[in-house]
């Protein structure tokens, strides 16, 4: 080999580490800014319930005005010369039922954690639901090849350690209620599949088109429930005045057009793995906004968990480059 061609390998080498690094800070910067957004939730959520908007209503709100925020993103970038958007006839067909697939287990999801928070406290169902990211590294392992070292399982050890302290600081856990555990679990199982198909199912979609497939999906589920229900009349709670129209339209936008459309990408830029367990930011976030906006003061339990959470962060940034596995990890 000469000389030239040897240096041209360790230019291409360097360009190549250089653009994983960019491609890791990027992603990590996507998951916390969508973790920080999810986080503003709680607080919403209150003072929509305080403004008399039910918990089925809230989610079809929001999911109905983030899919018309990325809508507007994707219009945009198709203004700019921008590949935000592929024709859906262009779309494989196991994309397509990916998507969908996608819809269904981001409306299950939410309607299943937010039930499970009138049949249980809301600290124990978010501590059963943030099983999520230690299922999502199995699954990553088992089934689709991702490498995880001893440094990012002992970034998980920590995250979920932590995750138990601040979630059980809050000395609210309740009883036990089965049904209301079994929900919150539930809700689990579909983030897991929600995450590993965002990561695996739909490479061919790009984020944008897949954020607002998804959340649109989730909006007719909701609509069909209610329907099914016969609670579609409570639908318009937030027409009814400014004080349960505002907490809406901002975890329409805040709430779930940003985060959704910045975690699809984040999750595909870094991992389905090192994404999830990034994500157990968004009980600390949550429990700072509280304390800001709803004079609910963490417990010395609670900032010790967050410490360690905020570790486990650090510690996934230590080796960026750590063999993820390729975007198309399912067989065609």
């Amino acid at each position: 080999m000469s000389r030239r061609a040897a240096a041209g390998e360790v230019v291409e080498a360097g360009s190549e580490a250089a653009a994983e690094r960019s491609a890791s800070v990027l992603g990590s910067g996507l998951v916390i800014l969508a973790a920080v957004c999810f986080a503003t939730l709680g607080p919403l959520s209150r003072f929509a319930e305080d403004a008399g908007v039910g918990s089925l209503t809230l989610v079809a709100w929001r999911a109905g005005l983030g899919a018309v925020v990325v809508t507007l993103f994707i219009a945009v970038g198709i203004a700019l010369g921008h590949r935000a958007a592929v024709p859906l006839r262009a779309i494989p067909a196991r994309d397509r039922w990916f998507v969908l697939a996608a819809g269904v287990a981001n409306a299950v999801l939410n309607l299943s954690v937010f039930t499970a928070f009138g049949r249980i406290s809301i600290a124990l169902a978010l501590l059963v639901f943030y099983l999520y990211p230690g299922l999502v590294a199995l699954a990553s392992v088992l089934w689709f090849g991702e490498r995880l070292d001893r440094l990012r399982w002992a970034a998980l050890a920590v995250s979920l350690a932590g995750l138990v302290l601040v979630l059980a600081g809050t000395g609210e856990l309740g009883a036990l209620d089965p049904l209301g555990v079994g929900l919150a679990f539930f809700g689990a199982l579909a983030q897991v599949f929600y995450v590993l198909t965002a990561r695996h199912g739909f490479s061919h979609v790009p984020s944008p088109q897949a954020a607002a497939l998804t959340m649109g999906g989730a909006v007719v589920l909701y609509a069909i429930t209610a329907l099914a229900i016969g609670q579609l009349a409570v639908l318009g709670q937030p027409l009814q005045g400014f004080d349960a129209l505002w907490p809406v339209l901002i975890a329409g936008v805040l709430g779930a057009g940003v985060p959704t459309l910045s975690y699809i990408t984040g999750i595909r830029l870094l991992g389905a793995p090192r994404a999830a367990i990034l994500a157990t930011l968004e009980p600390v976030i949550g429990v700072a906004l509280a304390a800001w906006l709803l004079s609910e003061q963490p417990t010395p339990i609670q900032l010790v968990g967050g410490a360690l959470i905020l570790a486990a962060a650090v510690l996934l940034q230590l080796r960026p480059s750590a063999g993820a596995a390729e975007h198309e990890a399912v067989g065609a």
